[in-house]
């Protein structure tokens, strides 16, 4: 199979890099995404970088990996059921349908134990559980809550560590190997093409292929709270209460767990670089082999072996007729031709 130096890159695939490097030149002051932050991380950016130097290949969308603390939403159905006029009991401030990211953190979170001083007496409970404050929870008894009037089950508060992902454009299918290959190389074993739809297009016009690293292998997930939904008497404009079903120290056990995975996700990440840089260098190096596996030191093509060998064959059987010239024809022409048999048999 040829490499991806030998392929031409589709000028639509060229148009698709220049329009995406140019959204990611805007100053971050100005640039905005869909993503809960905003922005592109900035533990993910040199990765970013170093990628869309290379031809043929281009990143879409990123995540260098995150903690966070996000409640549920209600089901569209249940919204459906409402009447026309009735609001949302609770505003989403980003995240998925009318949930709400309570907290996210693209770094290792170390710096929760400290305590805030001294405060109302009602709050002291509170000062004791730093972590239970920096996700908007209010202490509960452990007890699930029940289904409400209307058997609707409560909306679930979940706390998360996702490692990293990372979407990458290739030109060809053959652009897109490397990043396979150094994807799973590092760590980032359930990485794949995200769609085959490029083989479907019979023209380099087409959707080019996506390659899409991850590793949810380092996954966690784990509910941590519940909405205390407000009753039909209660002040439609009061926030809801997110009661926490766990202790302080579970919810320290899960920051220590996701900080030794960001450890982990740090080092893959920076392999999976090095991995892809060091593979797409040598792919497109001068002199670069079009194909097959590197050769290994003093590997002779079989042709030029067999004309060295015939070679090295006709310069013996000259060496050998030479002293039987000289010593006078005793033994005849049997000993040449004995000696022919010889080298035949070789």
């Amino acid at each position: 199979m040829s490499g991806p130096e030998s392929r031409p890159i589709p000028e639509a695939f060229e148009l698709r890099k220049r329009k995406i490097l140019a959204e990611l030149s805007i100053p971050d002051a100005e640039y905005t995404d869909l993503s809960p932050k905003g922005s592109v991380d900035e533990g993910i950016r040199e990765l970013i970088d170093d990628i869309n130097t290379l031809p043929g290949l281009v990143t879409t969308s990123s995540c260098a990996g995150r903690l966070s603390v996000f409640l549920e939403g209600r089901k569209k159905q249940h919204q459906q059921q409402s009447s026309e006029g009735q609001q949302r009991q609770f505003v989403p401030s980003g995240g998925k349908g009318a949930g709400k990211w309570l907290y996210v953190s693209h770094d290792a979170l170390k710096e929760y134990g400290e305590k805030q001083g001294e405060e109302e007496d009602e709050e002291e409970e509170n000062n004791k559980r730093p972590l239970h404050r920096l996700f908007g929870m209010s202490p509960g008894d452990g007890k699930p809550p029940k289904l409400d009037g209307s058997g609707q089950a409560p909306r679930l508060v979940r706390f998360s560590y996702e490692p990293m992902i990372l979407h990458i454009m290739a030109a060809t299918l053959h652009h897109a190997n490397p990043v396979l290959s150094a994807a799973s190389s590092s760590g980032f074993r359930e990485s794949g093409l995200q769609s085959l739809r490029c083989l479907d297009a019979d023209d380099a016009d087409g959707p080019s292929p996506i390659v899409a690293v991850r590793s949810a292998g380092m996954a966690l997930e784990s509910v941590i709270g519940y909405c205390e939904e407000k009753q039909d008497d209660d002040d439609d404009e009061s926030e809801p209460v997110i009661r926490s079903l766990v202790t302080e120290e579970y919810l320290e056990m899960l920051i220590a767990i996701s900080n030794e995975r960001f450890v982990v996700n740090s080092e893959r990440k920076e392999r999976f670089r090095s991995s892809l840089v060091e593979m797409c260098s040598a792919v497109h190096a001068p002199g670069a082999k079009a194909k097959g596996k590197a050769r290994p030191v003093g590997w002779e093509d079989p042709a030029a072996r067999r004309e060295r060998m015939r070679a090295e064959g006709l310069r013996k059987k000259q060496q050998q007729q030479q002293p039987e010239q000289t010593s006078g024809t005793e033994e005849g022409d049997g000993s040449a031709i004995n000696n022919f048999d010889l080298f035949i048999g070789d």
